[in-house]
């Protein structure tokens, strides 16, 4: 899958409204990010909201689960 298909899907899937940002993502990190959304939401997870930290390493996924909430950080080594 080519980097644009896969900004498109961090828009689409995680909610990333800015372009360059889903394509940010989907350059450092790949499938990974939805593959790991993928599986919490088959646990029951929803996705709180999407946002950056360090704008060129760090993602955070805010999932929620009844009334207990998590951050998933993904950080570029």
């Amino acid at each position: 899958m080519d980097v644009f298909e896969l900004a498109r899907r961090y828009h689409q899937e995680l909610g990333i409204k800015e372009p360059s940002f889903a394509t940010l993502a989907a350059e450092i990190f790949g499938e990974l990010g939805l593959k790991i959304f993928e599986h919490l939401k088959d646990e029951g997870y929803t996705l709180k909201s999407t946002r950056f930290i360090d704008y060129d390493k760090s993602l955070v996924l805010e999932v929620v689960k009844e009334e207990k909430a998590f951050e998933i950080l993904l950080r570029k080594a």
